[in-house]
């Protein structure tokens, strides 16, 4: 009798637990559902043979591992999965199904952070370029999953999802270090990191773009090959660049600088209320709501205000322009792009955060040649010639860039490097 009420509190308790536990949802629903389908609904974890336990015992093995990829693997249900498997009452307590049912979501959403990273919603406002490939790319995850029989090809699947990389080694053996340091802050950068870093470099595009805004560095890549880095200038810590991924889709070649509204009211009227002749000098040019160029030595100035000017502003063609003399469209929804510059002493500073949000370029004609396959008048270009109307190149192939903020970075010599918190981003 003593026996079977032990049993009994002990299913009751599992019952309360496993209620607690999972009130929440399932981290991939949809993919949940959809593996079962290629399974033809059969059970996979706690299958009526030998195969599951082993299959159970090598996903705890793949998250005792994880956090050297900078994952939390309580994130995927670890604890109460642990219960289940080693216990029978826990099994009694919750049909198979069930069970089955949230194995396969802890595996499904590990997998998807092992191959392209978590938390990155966390890091960017805006994520124009990995969105579309997702569906597919969680279409060959989970058929490949579905045929998955033994331990040795579970785990096997695991690490042919990390990135086979020098660099990407460099950031786990530093994790490694800080953890045994017991650096949290460095701990919490280089899992940001690694994250980051299969976010970016897990798709297998041609070209890509990483702008890192801590480093106030560009890098670009032909496939995972570095073919040019150089220096930028990033936004100021209260004008900051933003963080994103969007498309390179165009060059523009002797670009306008059609100056952003808020810049324009704020920074350019105060001084053309004091002197008119400023507009010229700065080779600026007013438009009305039809585009057309006004003069502004016909305007009443002292009666416009920021709240009540009627014109947009835009910078003639030219050297000194702000924008230089190419400019790199990006398909995103903010008035940030990487461009040329008229102020090239900014790139000698190793403090290179003087911009209103955009990102000026030390060697943007470099880019431009490779981007362009070569097909550039670069002489034309080192002219700076003047009154020059804007000539758009669609590239054939738009380029990914991923704009980031990480202060732990990988130098091209392969050493860890640690950037300054610029912005005050870290906690």
């Amino acid at each position: 009798m003593k026996v079977i009420c032990q049993a009994l509190f002990l299913t009751i308790l599992f019952l309360v637990r496993g209620s607690q536990a999972y009130a929440q949802t399932f981290l991939e629903p949809a993919l949940v559902g959809s593996f079962y389908k290629e399974r033809q609904q059969a059970l996979c974890w706690f299958a009526p043979d030998t195969a599951s336990t082993s299959l159970r015992e090598a996903f705890f093995s793949i998250l005792d591992s994880v956090a050297g990829h900078g994952l939390d693997s309580g994130r995927y249900h670890l604890r109460e999965l642990r219960e289940w498997s080693g216990s029978p009452l826990a099994r009694v307590a919750r049909n198979l199904r069930e069970q089955d049912e949230w194995f396969t979501d802890g595996v499904i959403a590990c997998f998807k952070a092992l191959r392209s990273g978590t938390g990155i919603y966390e890091e960017v406002s805006y994520d124009g370029v990995t969105p579309s490939f997702e569906e597919e790319e969680d279409r060959i995850l989970l058929a490949r999953l579905a045929k998955v029989r033994t331990a040795g090809q579970l785990k096997e699947f695991a690490r042919e999802l990390t990135p086979l990389s020098p660099a990407y080694d460099t950031l786990r053996l530093g994790l490694l270090q800080a953890r045994a340091a017991g650096d949290n802050g460095k701990c919490a950068a280089l899992a940001a990191a690694l994250n980051g870093y299969r976010w970016i470099h897990h798709h297998p595009f041609p070209r890509r773009i990483v702008v890192n805004i801590a480093a106030a560095t560009l890098t670009y890549y032909e496939r995972d090959t570095l073919r040019l880095q150089m220096k930028v200038v990033v936004g100021r810590p209260s004008t900051r660049t933003p963080r994103f991924s969007a498309w390179c889709d165009q060059v523009i070649l002797y670009p306008y600088w059609n100056v952003p509204r808020k810049i324009a009211v704020n920074e350019f009227l105060p001084l053309f209320r004091k002197s008119p002749a400023l507009v010229a000098t700065m080779n600026m040019q007013l438009l009305d709501s039809r585009g057309r160029i006004v003069d502004p030595f016909s305007l009443d100035w002292p009666r416009y205000t920021k709240n009540n000017f009627p014109y947009a502003l835009r910078q003639s063609t030219g050297c000194d322009n702000a924008l230089g003399v190419i400019k790199f469209n990006l398909t995103s929804p903010y008035d940030v792009y990487m461009h040329d510059t008229n102020l090239k002493q900014a790139f000698l500073s190793d403090h290179r955060y003087y911009s209103h949000g955009c990102i000026r370029l030390e060697k943007p004609l470099e880019l431009a040649v490779a981007l362009l396959d070569g097909k550039l008048d670069t002489a034309m270009l080192a002219a700076g010639l003047k009154g020059q109307q804007p000539h758009p190149l669609r590239l054939e192939k738009a380029v990914p860039v991923f704009v980031v903020y990480q202060t732990a970075d990988v130098e091209p010599d392969g050493r860890l490097a640690w950037r300054r918190d610029v912005y005050h981003l870290l906690k």
